[in-house]
């Protein structure tokens, strides 16, 4: 089989990346060994306007978000699936602290978020909050069967465990198994970090700081489910009573199983803000993934110094929802020769 480039992995990057050089009429192969704890599986796929201790926006938000949007409407009218939702998110301050610094904040943060007083309910508001309109979050399941139906409509997919090992290069090519292709492009995630279970391979040198982060799947009786909560932790609607919850960072147990301290962290976290006694909450499901995290929490995109066609792209983290889009447009752009690499996104050792 030859093609013009062999995707390794179909999380979030390989799924846009692939989607992008489809949609450029490039022959492609995504293989993907399905892995149910894989971080795209596994996450949540929170889009927040303003997050951490500092309340800010994502980098290059305004484009990112405005692209994200447009990818994911166009692809769910493509795929006839819907995965990319609308939910405003309320940001409960949990200190006077938190509340000052938001008063604090410029015009500019403005545009993100409004201030709330009080919520009805079994939310404990000592503090006060804000409400992001801009909020979202994607299915990451249903989209990456989306994008894997489309991949097998075109005969660019297969399942397959992949191993540097089978590679071969020569004469400008790269061959692995049966295949034989222009590019190589590495979408691997924390295993593609050295950050799973001690994978990893020719990108293991790349700075990195991977975590584990554990999600509980719960029943929530009587709580509003068209917003999403966030104080220590979140709380996000699923509907029908089902929320997702989370989450925890563990930079030491880099692996995909469940822990019965992560469950605890996370329900602790919750507790902090949520009457218990007034709201009912049931553990349905518990789950794990690796977050790839590298530089800045920015994701990379760019080729191996020593192997001109073995790329890479990588390190979407926590708001891969959001930047995948774009970095995926941008990288294919790239391959594509309709662009140089972008500098800020570009991978260096």
């Amino acid at each position: 089989m030859k093609v013009e480039f062999l995707i390794i992995g179909q999380g979030l990057a390989g799924s846009t990346l692939a989607v992008e050089l489809l949609r450029r009429g490039k022959s492609v192969l995504v293989v993907d060994r399905q892995d149910a704890g894989s971080s795209s599986r596994v996450a949540a796929g929170l889009v927040t306007p303003l997050t951490g201790k500092g309340l800010n926006p994502g980098w290059r938000q305004d484009e990112y978000l405005t692209r994200a949007d447009a990818y994911y409407r166009g692809l769910e009218k493509e795929s006839g699936r819907k995965f990319y939702h609308q939910t405003p998110v309320v940001r409960l301050f949990g200190t006077e602290k938190e509340h000052k610094k938001w008063q604090g904040k410029g015009a500019s943060h403005n545009r993100w978020a409004h201030d709330i007083e009080r919520i009805e309910g079994a939310i404990k508001v000592d503090h006060g909050g804000i409400e992001m309109p801009d909020g979202a979050w994607l299915d990451t399941l249903v989209f990456l069967q989306a994008v894997k139906d489309l991949l097998l409509d075109a005969g660019a997919w297969r399942e397959g465990h992949f191993s540097q090992d089978d590679v071969v290069l020569e004469g400008g090519q790269v061959g692995w198994q049966d295949v034989t292709a222009d590019q190589l492009i590495l979408c691997q995630g924390a295993y593609g970090l050295n950050g799973v279970e001690n994978e990893g391979g020719w990108f293991r040198d790349v700075p990195h700081r991977s975590a584990k982060g554990e999600i509980l799947s719960l029943w929530v009786g009587g709580l509003d489910e068209t917003k999403r909560y966030h104080c220590h932790g979140w709380l996000a609607p699923r509907g029908g009573g089902m929320w997702k919850a989370g989450a925890n960072y563990d930079w030491e147990n880099l692996n995909s199983t469940p822990t019965e301290a992560g469950k605890a962290e996370v329900l602790e976290k919750l507790r902090t803000w949520l009457d218990e006694d007034a709201v009912p909450m049931e553990v349905i499901e518990h789950e794990a993934g690796v977050r790839p995290i590298i530089r800045n929490s920015r994701p990379v995109i760019g080729f191996h110094p020593e192997m001109p066609n073995v790329g890479f792209f990588n390190g979407l983290g926590s708001k891969g929802s959001l930047m995948a889009p774009a970095v995926a447009d941008s990288f294919a752009a790239f391959l594509c020769g309709e662009c140089e690499l972008d500098d800020e996104l570009a991978l260096k050792f």
